[in-house]
């Protein structure tokens, strides 16, 4: 829909590139695994989950993929350090896809940055995230271990809008010491993943998306978010459902799609069994992207994109 002046980054994870100018790369689409109350998980403090099931819902996400053109991760969330460990240890064991290590808890995720290292697997882990509210031994951690690549969320407590997620890129904000990337430098990040924030309607929602295009104009990372948390947290949608179930999914995954019409490069797109729903929708936009950026003197550069496929 627009080309950037500056010259925007490409980030390579093996099997394909996230980021570039709007229509170069396909959009990559992020499901969750092992979340809160996952139905597959019926021990999350010990990490006790059905291996077959899981499988499954990686397979089915991995076959959109195929399907679509449009790339794909595995986040992976974790109650507990052992937990982590038995997650991470199935993931690597049937796919060497890249994956994200995820926790609420800030020490199981220094661990399963340091677990991967010690695997072997960091070159395809993403620690998630590097924020206002991180602690110094989570920082040590990434320091400490081999992984190159985190998100980097620009979530700011203390100014709303699109100015404070950008100030947190740049500048000591939102309580924190340090910018975001001099904090991501001084891991050893060279492959940063911008994540804008996403706030839901009525609290901010608009300097999401305006910051998509402010991330890419001005630092030209790749960027994206959980856009879907932005509906899911939306008061008037949560008691509308309850009555119309059927209204829920257009909002969902519609969330992502206007993040694709301006530029985002990743969708965090919520629980993985909303595959089937979200890739076809990722496709179609990036199609969109791919056309417009011809006029613009761009072409697609992946070598499995949306525009290639038989869609």
């Amino acid at each position: 829909m627009f080309r950037f002046d500056r010259k925007q980054e490409a980030f390579d994870f093996g099997k394909f590139k996230v980021g570039g100018q709007p229509g170069e790369y396909a959009t990559c689409c992020i499901g969750t695994m092992f979340y809160a109350r996952h139905k597959i998980v019926s021990d999350p403090e010990h990490g006790v989950f059905d291996a077959a099931a899981a499988e499954r819902l990686w397979n089915a996400q991995v076959e959109m993929s195929d399907v679509t053109g449009n790339s794909c991760m595995n986040q992976i969330v974790a109650e507990s350090n052992e937990a982590m460990k038995k997650e991470i240890d199935w993931f690597v064991k049937i796919s060497d896809y890249p994956f994200l290590i995820d926790s609420s808890a800030p020490e199981v995720r220094a661990f399963g940055v340091k677990y991967a290292s010690e695997i072997g697997v960091a070159d395809r882990a993403i620690h998630n995230s590097i924020n206002a509210s991180i602690t110094p031994e989570e920082l040590q951690a990434v320091k400490e271990s081999d992984l190159d690549s985190a998100i980097i969320l620009t979530f700011n407590a203390m100014q709303k809008g699109t100015q404070g997620k950008m100030d947190m890129l740049t500048k000591a904000a939102g309580g924190a010491k340090k910018s975001l990337l001099d904090y991501a430098k001084e891991c050893g990040i060279t492959r940063p993943l911008i994540d804008v924030a996403a706030m839901p309607l009525g609290a901010g929602s608009g300097a999401t998306y305006r910051a998509v295009i402010a991330v890419k104009a001005m630092h030209g990372l790749p960027v994206g978010a959980g856009f879907h948390n932005g509906a899911s947290a939306w008061d008037w949608m949560k008691k509308w459902k309850k009555q119309h179930k059927e209204a829920f999914s257009p909002v969902d995954i519609g969330s992502n799609l206007v993040a694709g019409i301006v530029g985002a490069d990743y969708y965090l797109y919520g629980p993985i069994e909303n595959a089937p729903m979200i890739f076809p929708a990722a496709a179609m936009v990036d199609i969109m992207k791919a056309e417009s950026a011809e006029e613009l003197g761009l072409k697609v550069l992946a070598e499995k994109h949306p525009k290639n496929t038989t869609l």
